[in-house]
């Protein structure tokens, strides 16, 4: 049962999982940070679920990403956003039966995603991710196309056990492994171990990997997703990170996302690879009459992107950590720039004949919800259709290397991104406003947050020299 039983009825579905002598199901979806939230059940109350949706209390849009408190809604803020004030009333969470997988490294345990829906209004929540991904998505078709894409993801695996290494330092957490072995085979193979078995249980859990290779940093993995169709490629990259995390907890083991867990480490990636079908399913990024046989179309969607770029930063870098990761020779994108196969550009076109062209997204680190990060990109590129921009000329050579100002920079706080994301008008017309206000608002508390902490590097540069 690891590939989705697209179609089915839900009598199906329950009859599938109780001939495969499944007796919980984990129904989940994605909030703000691009944390899993949801609850397990015992498959006797399935069939109830299926019919009503899962209650859930909508408090968990306003909790910090460590649960240490509830963001209050601003002065003035007219949009959705929970609060003491409604009593953080319940949500429905709506079962996509085409999610539907067995969890392998849990027993007798089934997963089903979920849409998160206003409770009596049957309507999408207006700030879930999957949703707003789902709406540029279905734009983007009646524009007449089909987007496609595929997530890299990169993370640390680390020698500690989950839910105690956040009471470290940067400088004693431990990788899996001391020495980095970049694309290593034989020194990765003192990794291999670990990967196989996250690669098997990743196939198991129904993830389409394709490759998986050790990264820059020590302990750092790399996993390629499949290419497909944009909401299931997200899907497989939001379902992926949780998984990592859990087969590694079995292993004492911890893995981390975070954009730049130590200043001496490579940061963690999540670049993007996307392009376009028409209805009649051919690729439309291929022109081998055209300059550099790039096609029209892509030369206009790598225009939005770049054009866009600036204003969605805080969606691909969504906490102060992810700007450690934008330096020079750091494999991210950190200026609104293109070129053909150029790893120091921000969007890097690969150029692969008819089925295989394709741009890729360097800017977002593994920190980024999976569902923005996709809806950001295609909902850029989408943007620079409808208004036929151009891209400007490609950089043929070493980006980082090149003068400062001769290429616009990408923002280097997230308070100048979230000012971007705030004052700006493509996420507003793509997005909608409940979504940028509610996101600004959530990522304005991690500033605050961070403000008030006093940090190692403080301590040990002031406590004796003042």
């Amino acid at each position: 049962m690891t590939d989705a039983p697209g179609g089915r009825t839900a009598a199906e579905v329950l009859a599938h999982l109780q001939d495969n002598d499944i007796s919980t199901v984990i129904i989940g979806g994605s909030d703000t940070h691009g944390v899993m939230r949801g609850k397990r059940m015992p498959i006797e109350q399935l069939p109830r679920v299926l019919e009503h949706g899962m209650p859930m209390c909508d408090v968990f849009w306003v909790m910090h990403v460590d649960e240490s408190d509830l963001v209050p809604r601003p002065d003035g803020h007219r949009g959705y956003f929970p609060t003491e004030t409604q009593g953080y009333p319940d949500i429905l969470g709506v079962p996509d039966l085409t999610t539907l997988r067995v969890v392998p490294w849990h027993r007798r345990t089934a997963l089903l995603l979920c849409d998160w829906t206003l409770h009596d209004e049957d309507r999408p929540v207006p700030i879930s991710p999957r949703a707003v991904l789902r709406r540029v998505v279905e734009r983007a078709g009646e524009l007449g196309y089909q987007p496609l894409s595929a997530l890299e993801l990169e993370f640390y695996l680390l020698r500690e056990k989950a839910g105690t290494a956040h009471h470290k330092r940067a400088a004693e957490l431990v990788p899996l492994q001391e020495v980095a072995s970049t694309y290593g085979v034989v020194m990765g193979s003192l990794q291999e171990e670990i990967g196989e078995l996250i690669r098997r249980h990743m196939l198991d859990y129904g993830l389409p990997v394709e490759a998986c290779n050790p990264e820059t940093g020590p302990g750092q993995f790399e996993i390629t997703l499949r290419y497909g169709d944009s909401l299931r490629s997200a899907d497989d990259a939001f379902l992926f990170k949780s998984a990592i995390k859990e087969v590694a907890a079995q292993q004492d083991l911890l893995a981390t996302f975070m954009a730049k867990p130590s200043s001496s480490w490579a940061g963690n990636s999540c670049h993007i690879h996307m392009s376009l079908r028409d209805t009649d399913g051919r690729a439309v990024f291929f022109d081998a009459g055209a300059p550099d046989q790039l096609s029209g179309t892509l030369r206009h969607f790598t225009g939005g992107i770049l054009a866009s770029m600036r204003e969605f930063t805080a969606i691909m870098a969504p906490t102060p950590n992810s700007y450690r990761r934008y330096v020079p020779y750091s494999w991210a994108g950190t200026t609104t720039t293109w070129g053909v196969e150029n790893r120091s550009v921000g969007v890097r076109i690969i150029r692969d004949g008819q089925s295989g062209t394709r741009l890729e997204h360097r800017q977002p680190g593994g920190d980024a919800n999976p569902y923005l990060a996709t809806a950001a990109a295609l909902a850029g590129g989408l943007h620079g259709l409808v208004n036929e921009i151009d891209p400007g000329e490609m950089a043929a050579s070493d980006v980082y290397g090149a003068p400062v100002g001769r290429h616009t920079a990408l923002p280097t706080t997230l308070g100048e991104a979230l000012d971007l994301l705030e004052h700006g008008t493509v996420a507003r017309e793509w997005f909608g406003d409940d979504f940028v206000d509610h996101y600004v608002a959530m990522k304005r508390a991690e500033l605050q947050a961070q403000s008030l902490a006093v940090t190692d590097w403080e301590v040990a540069r002031y406590l004796e020299s003042i």
